[in-house]
């Protein structure tokens, strides 16, 4: 009889070890998602502000330059990016294309067409 207490303690003992255990993995699996996603957001809102950016730059092109196009103030705009994104993102656009993606298929603010 004096033998069973010890045994019992030492298994609750490796239950509250394996307890421990696996709420530290858990703990640290749901740590690493949420660093994973924060960075992931991240990227994301640096996309849209670039994004925005460049619809104003190249609005401000157009606006600010004379005789400016669309293909060239996209290229002033991002002179090493020939591919832009398109609408199916697979596709290489040129330059005009992606200045018409960035301005939303609108005009610029006070640019007049003849």
């Amino acid at each position: 009889m004096p033998s069973d207490p010890p045994q019992r303690s030492a298994s609750a003992q490796r239950e509250r070890l394996f307890r421990a255990g696996l709420l530290a993995l858990a703990t640290g699996l749901f740590v690493a998602f949420w660093m994973v996603c924060s960075q992931q957001v991240r990227k994301a809102r640096m996309r849209d502000v670039s994004m925005q950016v460049q619809s104003v730059a190249i609005g401000d092109c157009l606006q600010y330059v004379p005789r400016a196009t669309l293909n060239s103030c996209a290229s002033r705009v991002d002179p090493y990016n020939s591919r832009a994104a398109t609408a199916s993102g697979d596709k290489p656009a040129s330059a005009a294309d992606a200045a018409r993606a960035l301005m939303g298929n609108s005009a610029a603010p006070g640019a007049a067409y003849r």
